[in-house]
C-alpha cells in the first residue's frame, strides 16, 4: 500500500476510534440520564399519590364507585392526576390482594418485597421487570394504612430515544470517518509529495550516475531535513568521485616517468654494442625504477581507500612505544642517526598500524630529504619530527599535505609525494591535525601531527 493510502486510512481508523469511544460514552450517559429521570418521576408520582390513598384494597365491591367506559376506579386508589405518566398502577394489600388504578394498565407482578413494604408500611422497592415484550420500571412504596402503592412506567420511550440517538450517531460516525479518510488523503498527497520528489530524483541518479542532480528540499521540517541530508550524501558522494578522478588522473601521471624510464633501460640492455660495466649499470637503473614504482604503487593503493578503511580496529595505544619501534625500525635502514624524545607520551584509542604508518613517512620524509640528525619528540597525543636540511619554502607550505605535490627543490629526488599525503590521511582519520613550522633554532623544519588523547571513537 502507498504511503498516501496509509496516512488516509490510517487517519480514517483514528477518527472512527475517537467517534465511536465518544458515541458510547454518550450513549452510556444517555441511557443512565434517562433512567434517572424516569425513577425520579416515578418517586414524585409516589410522593403526590401515597398520601391520598384512603386505605388498604379490600371490600372491592364496596370500594368501587367510579365507572370510566367499563372501568370501575376504585375510590381507595390516587387521583389519576397524581399518576402520571405512569403506564400503570395498583395498590398491593399486606395478604398480597391487590386492585388496579389505572384503566388499561397492565398487570405488575406482585413479590414478596412489595407484600413486605404493604404489611410494614414502610420502605421502597425499585426494579426493572418485563411484561410480554417490554419492559417496565417499577416503584412499589409504602403507605400509612397498611398498603403499597406499585407504579410503572414504560420504558420503550427510553428505546425510542436511544434508537434515534444511534441512527443519528452511526450517521455521523459514518460522515466523520469519510471526511476524514478524504482530508487524511488530501493531506497525505502534500505530505507525500517531497518524498516521492525524493524517490524520483534518488532513481534518476542510479539511472543516470549524474550526482549534479538537483535534490528537492521542502515539505514538513522531517522531510525538509531528509533532502538536506540527501543533499549531503549526494555531494560527498561526488567529490568522492571527484577525488578517485583525480587520484586515476594524478596517477597514470606519475606512473609515466619510472614506466618510460624502464622501457628506455629495457631497450638498452638489446643492444650488442653494450660493455658488462654498461650493462651492470643499466640493470642497477633498472631495479631502481622497480623499486620507486613498487613503492609509489604501494602509496597509491593505500590512498585509493579514501580516507582509509575501517578493517582495522581500534585498540588502546601507547604513542611513546609505537614511536620506539617506529625509530628503532628506521635506524636499521640508514646510517642518519635518529634520536627519540618522549615527555608523557599519552595512551589513547587508536589504529597503531596506521598511526605508526604516518609516523614512518615523517621519518622517512626527514631522511630523504632532509641532513644532519633526525630528531623525534612525542609530548602527550603531539608527535614532532625534525631534520636539519634546508627546510620547505613558505610557498610550499600549505601544499605539502597534497597528494602528488613536489617543491621545485624536491624534483629532482627520488620519491612519489604521496608521503606526507598518506600522513594527514591518517591523522584525519583519529580527528587530529598536522602542521608545518619551523623549529625553535637552527637550520631545518618540523613536520607534526597531534591527536586526541580522549577516544576517538572514528
Amino acid at each position: 500500500m502507498s504511503l498516501r493510502g496509509r496516512m488516509a486510512i490510517g487517519l480514517g481508523v483514528i477518527t472512527a476510534l475517537v467517534i465511536g469511544l465518544v458515541g458510547l460514552g454518550a450513549y452510556v450517559v444517555t441511557v443512565h440520564r434517562l433512567r434517572d429521570e424516569i425513577d425520579q418521576s416515578l418517586r414524585a408520582s409516589a410522593i403526590a399519590a401515597v398520601g391520598n390513598a384512603p386505605g388498604p384494597p379490600g371490600g372491592r365491591e364496596r370500594d368501587r364507585d367510579d365507572v370510566y367506559e367499563g372501568f370501575t376506579r376504585p375510590t381507595v386508589c390516587p387521583p389519576a392526576g397524581q399518576l402520571e405518566p405512569a403506564a400503570a398502577a395498583q395498590l398491593v394489600a399486606a395478604d398480597g390482594s391487590w386492585i388496579a388504578c389505572i384503566e388499561g394498565g397492565v398487570r405488575i407482578p406482585v413479590t414478596h418485597d412489595d407484600v413486605e413494604i404493604a404489611e410494614h408500611a414502610v420502605g421502597s422497592h425499585l426494579r426493572t421487570v418485563a411484561i410480554g415484550r417490554r419492559e417496565y420500571r417499577v416503584l412499589t412504596v409504602a403507605g400509612d394504612n397498611g398498603s403499597a402503592l406499585m407504579i410503572a412506567r414504560n420504558l420503550g420511550e427510553v428505546g425510542d430515544v436511544l434508537r434515534s440517538m444511534s441512527r443519528w450517531m452511526v450517521g455521523l460516525g459514518v460522515a466523520g470517518v469519510t471526511a476524514a479518510v478524504v482530508l487524511g488523503l488530501a493531506l497525505a498527497r502534500r505530505t507525500a509529495r517531497p518524498v516521492e520528489q525524493l524517490r524520483d530524483t534518488a532513481e534518476r541518479i542510479a539511472a543516470t550516475q549524474d550526482l549534479t542532480v538537483d535534490v528537492p528540499v521542502g515539505g514538513p521540517s522531517e522531510v525538509a531535513s531528509l533532502g538536506r541530508s540527501f543533499t549531503t550524501m549526494v555531494g560527498a558522494l561526488e567529490s568522492s568521485r571527484e577525488a578517485q578522478r583525480r587520484l586515476v588522473r594524478d596517477s597514470s601521471h606519475e606512473l609515466r616517468t619510472p614506466l618510460t624510464s624502464l622501457r628506455t633501460n629495457a631497450s638498452l640492455l638489446g643492444r650488442p654494442d653494450l660493455s658488462e660495466d654498461q650493462r651492470r649499470r643499466v640493470v642497477e637503473a633498472i631495479g631502481f625504477e622497480v623499486e620507486e614504482l613498487t613503492h609509489l604503487v604501494a602509496e597509491i593503493v593505500d590512498l585509493a581507500a579514501e580516507g582509509g578503511t575501517d578493517d582495522e580496529p581500534l585498540e588502546e595505544t601507547d604513542l611513546g612505544a609505537l614511536a620506539r619501534e617506529v625509530v628503532d625500525r628506521a635506524a636499521r635502514r640508514t646510517e642518519r642517526p635518529i634520536t627519540l624524545e618522549v615527555h608523557d607520551a599519552a595512551v589513547l584509542d587508536a589504529r597503531p598500524q596506521m598511526l605508526a604508518r604516518a609516523l614512518g613517512n615523517l621519518v622517512e620524509n626527514a631522511v630523504k630529504y632532509g641532513s644532519g640528525p633526525v630528531e623525534v619528540r612525542v609530548d602527550g597525543g603531539r608527535v614532532e619530527v625534525r631534520d636539519h636540511g634546508s627546510g620547505i619554502a613558505a610557498a610550499d607550505r600549505p601544499f605539502v599535505f597534497d597528494r602528488f605535490y613536489r617543491s621545485d627543490a624536491a624534483r629532482t629526488a627520488p620519491g612519489s609525494g604521496l608521503g606526507l599525503a598518506i600522513v594527514k590521511q591518517a591523522v584525519d582519520r583519529h580527528g587530529g591535525r598536522v602542521w608545518v613550522s619551523d623549529p625553535p633554532e637552527g637550520a631545518g623544519v618540523v613536520i607534526g601531527f597531534e591527536v586526541p588523547t580522549a577516544p576517538s571513537g572514528s
